[in-house]
């Protein structure tokens, strides 16, 4: 080859059919979800050794937003500066959970003493009434043996009390650990309520307008899903929780006060929490007060049905909403990663990731720019609340059509 010649390039060209080009693709999609799977594994292991640290400022951020409204109002209307501000709420939640507890916890005390006392006497007639049951389902010609399945349940107990004899020091570690959680939760919730706002703006500053507004969105998210989440949680459970104190006073069921804080505390779960607070309160009547069992069902019924279809929803109506396939999947993730907590707060992050999956859907299709990211719940708001109207205007002109065709047929009829 002489110089100054270059020597022929060869290019190939491989052509795939229709349905290799479709095998090709599914396999990328195939490869694309094995590695979100693998991802999401890695992830859940990051988060799961971190998760109590994580809880522990979570929960700190949940009571430095539910008490910074009340720390806002006495620094802007008092001399009081923002550090006395929060010092002066602090001392006055202090002293109403004083209080509380010292008019409840008496209470409380002597009908989980007297629980326990009569505990025997409940036991024997839970007995008697399964041996009453398995005559009954004999007689029906029906085969399960109830005896035999409540034979067991002694020994289970009789284990699990021995399970905790012998880890007496794991359970006294075990409140010493979370003493010492609620104590850093406290100090953590103060420097949060005097310098969060600061500490937030400085972070603001040092990020570029399109993470600034992606930020922002993030706070008006979390303040949505979990603000709304936790106070909404918390005002159903009180609700539910003195509304089955009345029911239960009223039809003289023993340890009333015992189940309905067991009632409201159970309303604070998600999904489950109806019915975990329904079970106590109906095996206490069925075994304290049987005549009144049947009053005691139909009216914890009604009133479940009231505070979540009624109550529940005027009171959530702030929360991001989420289909309920992606709530039972938050639930179970959360369970899986942090236990009881990953349950209560599954509901709130899922509101978070519902709206960030929303707006990287936006951005996707152009529709939204990453410096109008803070707008997205804005927006969302004002079209919801135009829907509501257009909806309350059909309804009004639905309602005033019915009433013109009903004064017609009773003028007709007149004629």
């Amino acid at each position: 080859m002489e110089h100054g010649t270059t020597a022929p390039i060869y290019h190939s060209h491989v052509s795939l059919s229709t349905r290799e080009r479709q095998l090709l693709v599914t396999l990328v999609v195939l490869l694309i979800i094995l590695a979100s799977f693998q991802i999401l594994a890695e992830l859940s292991e990051a988060l799961a050794r971190v998760a109590d640290v994580l809880l522990i400022f979570i929960a700190a951020w949940a009571v430095a937003y539910l008490l910074a409204p009340l720390v806002n109002r006495i620094d802007e209307r008092t001399p009081l500066n923002r550090p006395l501000s929060v010092v002066v709420v602090y001392i006055g939640i202090a002293i109403v959970l004083a209080g509380v507890l010292a008019l409840a916890v008496p209470g409380l005390v002597s009908q989980l003493n007297d629980l326990v006392t009569r505990a025997p006497e409940y036991g024997d007639r839970a007995a008697r009434e399964v041996i009453a049951l398995q005559q009954r389902l004999e007689g029906s010609g029906v085969n399960v043996k109830v005896t035999e399945l409540y034979g067991q349940i002694p020994e289970k107990l009789s284990a699990f009390a021995g399970s905790i004899a012998t880890d007496a020091l794991g359970f006294v570690s075990a409140t010493a650990s979370v003493l010492f959680n609620f104590t850093l939760v406290l100090i953590i919730a103060f420097l949060m309520l005097i310098d969060g706002d600061q500490l937030w703006h400085a972070l603001l500053r040092r990020l570029s307008p399109e993470l600034q507004s992606e930020a922002e969105l993030l706070r008006q998210s979390a303040d949505r899903s979990f603000g709304g989440f936790i106070r909404g949680s918390l005002l159903l459970g009180l609700i539910y929780g003195v509304a089955t104190l009345v029911i239960l006073v009223l039809l003289g069921v023993p340890f009333a006060g015992v189940m309905a804080v067991l009632s409201g505390l159970a309303m604070l779960i998600p999904f489950f929490g109806p019915i975990i607070a329904e079970i106590p309160v109906l095996i206490v009547a069925l075994l304290g007060a049987p005549d009144v069992f049947l009053w005691v069902l139909v009216l914890t019924i009604a009133l479940q049905q009231v505070v979540l279809n009624v109550i529940g929803p005027r009171i959530m109506s702030s929360a991001v909403g989420i289909h309920p396939i992606f709530v039972f999947l938050a639930l179970l993730l959360g369970s899986r990663i942090a236990g009881f907590w990953g349950v209560f707060l599954a509901v709130p992050v899922a509101g978070i990731f519902n709206t960030f999956l929303r707006y990287a859907y936006q951005v996707a299709q152009g529709r939204r720019a990453r410096t109008e990211a803070a707008t997205l719940i804005e927006e969302a708001d004002a079209a919801a609340a135009a829907a509501a109207s257009d909806a309350r205007d059909a309804t009004g002109e639905a309602r005033v059509a019915r009433r013109a065709a009903r004064d017609a047929r009773i003028a007709a009829r007149g004629k």
